[in-house]
């Protein structure tokens, strides 16, 4: 059975309990930060931050290929768990993605000031997917 089949995939780190606070930015009034909505951003490292993969003489096999993503996923799992904690945004961030898969990419249940802090800064590309509404 495959990871998507049993539902694997979309399992989430939970945060200690104290980060689920939301801390309000400076402006906004105290209604509005409690009435604020979680939302699911996606985040990758910049293009230019990305290395270029080796380059070697002989192929290399899929299970090398796939090691060295999962590496560098967490490797990018880890700097993004800095930054958020460096910019004081972890109370603002309720759950964060597994590291897996081969791409340097991972879900973040947050605040939406997370989300335009991350879309700001240089090394990561952040976006929220579009929300689809059936109108029958």
């Amino acid at each position: 059975m495959s990871r998507k089949q049993n539902g694997s995939e979309k399992s989430l780190y939970a945060l200690p309990r104290e980060s689920l606070r939301v801390r309000t930015l400076p402006g906004h009034s105290s209604d509005e930060a409690l009435a604020s909505d979680w939302i699911d951003v996606t985040v990758m490292p910049a293009e230019d931050r990305i290395p270029p993969p080796p380059v070697s003489s002989r192929p290399r096999s899929r299970a090398d290929v796939y090691r060295d993503g999962l590496a560098a996923h967490t490797q990018f799992r880890d700097s993004l768990m800095r930054w958020l904690e460096a910019h004081h945004l972890l109370g603002a961030v309720r759950a964060v993605s597994e590291p897996g898969g081969s791409l340097p990419m991972l879900t973040l249940r947050c605040a939406p000031r997370v989300l335009d802090q991350l879309r700001r800064a240089p090394e990561f590309e952040a976006g929220t997917a579009m929300s689809l509404e059936l109108h029958s």
